[in-house]
């Protein structure tokens, strides 16, 4: 039996959005949700294969990360924002951990040792060298 061609779309969203710290029900429910247009719970939990009580909790968390708008109606209906707009919130999201990351690496202070290493010590670039170089003057008896 030959693959279904929408497996593997599938899959690769699947995978992604579980990347970017998705819970797997909401991963499935807004994967659901972009195939089906819009949906009540139940039509989410019949594609998704999510049980109908969890559906909600899944558009919640897809409602806090502002990938899902809900209809208040009875039953309440869901839809996804576009692909491009989802695109462009995690884009946003990845680049903000990114520069938040490398900020904060920027500022970790060094840990000071309470007693000297032995052994070989390999440095790199001009000023490492060089305050190397000082601190070996420095710290000479003769």
């Amino acid at each position: 039996m030959a693959p279904d061609s929408t497996d593997e779309p599938r899959s690769v969203v699947l995978e992604q959005l579980e990347a970017f710290g998705l819970s797997a029900y909401a991963v499935r429910t807004f994967a659901a949700l972009v195939s089906l247009g819009d949906g009540t719970a139940q039509d989410v939990s019949d594609v998704a294969d999510v049980p109908r009580t969890r559906v909600y909790d899944a558009v919640e968390e897809l409602r806090t990360r502002r990938l899902v708008d809900v209809q208040q109606s009875t039953p309440k209906r869901f839809w996804p924002i576009s692909s491009e707009t989802a695109g462009r919130q995690f884009d946003r999201e990845y680049s903000y951990r990114v520069d938040a990351l490398v900020a904060a690496l920027d500022e970790l202070e060094p840990i000071t040792r309470s007693e000297e290493q032995r052994g070989v010590w390999t440095v790199t670039g001009r000023r490492t060298v060089s305050d190397r170089v000082v601190e070996f003057i420095e710290s000479a008896e003769e």
